[in-house]
């Protein structure tokens, strides 16, 4: 499991990886984190569900989710841990625990972009690349 920042001229882009879908999502939840802070100390767990169309929605909606709450606590996110993924009836669904906490920031980001976006799943492996907008 990781992840790395990818060469894009305006905004921040990464790739994350793990063994599964769930892994590099949370990967992906790193890369937010360290795009925003180089240390963030825990001060608040949340849970929240997602739900969409496919894979690719759902990544999106998740991150920007998690940005989300955390903005409205006043907290970084730090990342967060799937409790469960699901793929069915044409719908993707993800239940995740989150934490956000202090730290100081870096670089805001405004948003989680469509653009650039990419997952690939293998038997043994799944990336994610994602394209933040600062």
């Amino acid at each position: 499991m990781s992840f790395v920042f990818l060469e894009h001229t305006a905004d921040i882009l990464f790739r994350a990886e793990g063994k599964t879908l769930e892994e590099a999502l949370e990967e992906s939840s790193k890369a937010l984190s360290a795009t925003i802070s180089d240390n963030i100390t825990k001060k608040k767990e949340f849970e929240f569900e997602e739900t969409a169309a496919n894979i690719e929605e759902l990544v999106v909606a998740t991150l920007s989710r998690f940005l989300a709450e955390s903005e409205l606590l006043e907290l970084l996110p730090g990342g967060l841990k799937v409790l469960s993924l699901k793929e069915e009836h044409g719908t993707a669904r993800v239940k995740v625990r989150a934490w956000a906490g202090e730290g100081s920031q870096k670089t805001i980001v405004k948003g989680v972009t469509y653009g650039m976006l990419k997952v690939e799943q293998t038997k043994n492996k799944c990336s994610i690349q994602v394209l933040l907008d600062i």
